[in-house]
């Protein structure tokens, strides 16, 4: 399990969509296309993500555009439980630097490593999310989740499933907690249907639970889709 640190600095282009993660998501995808092909395939039926990414973060700040954001330059965390994809995806990113995201391009300047910083001594962690959370409808697996009310108890429920039928902890013990919940509006797909477009949530608030469970958790990321730049976060 390990955390890098995506160095990145706009090309060409200005303003890329809100719901920029998406496009951020299928280009590291293509990054890791080796991977597909020698380890195991990703984004299918019966796989679960393996990874997670953030938002890009900024500390040089950034400027709001009629139609979306302009980010000069940035980082962005990615996450994964499995070593292995992180050095693919260094690999893939040695290959080809460039992520595009609707005719803006950036590229990767530089891969960092990060030290673990999830305190594993704890089991009740403050935590807020960095990227927003896909939160799917528990008893109608078909539907998300659109309002805050129901994030927690779906997002307990759906962490417990995930822990137990794929990860094989025979009784995980993971709760969501004071959760403060705001709205963001993410993408899912680019087939161009209104489904391809749907909400997801900042969080903010508390998580207990065992070492194993908080670390596939936080490596992995929160909710469903994580591979799509959704469901990261970071202890607080």
């Amino acid at each position: 399990m390990q955390t890098i640190k995506l160095i990145i600095k706009r090309q060409n282009g200005k303003i890329i969509p809100y719901e920029y993660n998406y496009f951020i998501g299928i280009s590291l995808y293509k990054k890791l296309l080796l991977y597909q092909n020698n380890i195991r395939k990703l984004h299918s039926s019966s796989q679960i993500g393996l990874y997670t990414f953030s938002n890009i973060i900024t500390t040089k700040g950034f400027n709001y555009g009629a139609n979306g954001l302009d980010i000069p330059q940035g980082y962005i965390i990615f996450r994964s439980i499995d070593d292995a994809l992180i050095s693919y995806l260094r690999l893939g990113i040695l290959e080809n630097p460039i992520i595009e995201i609707k005719g803006t391009s950036y590229k990767i300047e530089s891969v960092k490593s990060v030290n673990n910083n999830l305190d594993l001594n704890r089991n009740d962690i403050e935590f807020k999310s960095i990227s927003p959370v896909l939160v799917r409808n528990f008893k109608d697996k078909k539907l998300y989740l659109s309002n805050e009310g129901e994030v927690s108890d779906n997002l307990n429920l759906l962490a417990y499933h995930q822990l137990k039928n794929y990860f094989g902890i025979p009784n995980p013990k993971v709760t969501f907690e004071d959760l403060k919940v705001q709205k963001k509006t993410i993408r899912i797909s680019s087939n161009g249907k209104k489904e391809s477009i749907t909400t997801g949530f900042n969080l903010h608030g508390r998580i207990r639970g065992t070492p194993d469970a908080l670390s596939l958790l936080y490596y992995r990321g929160l909710g469903s889709k994580t591979s799509l730049g959704l469901g990261c976060w970071e202890e607080i």
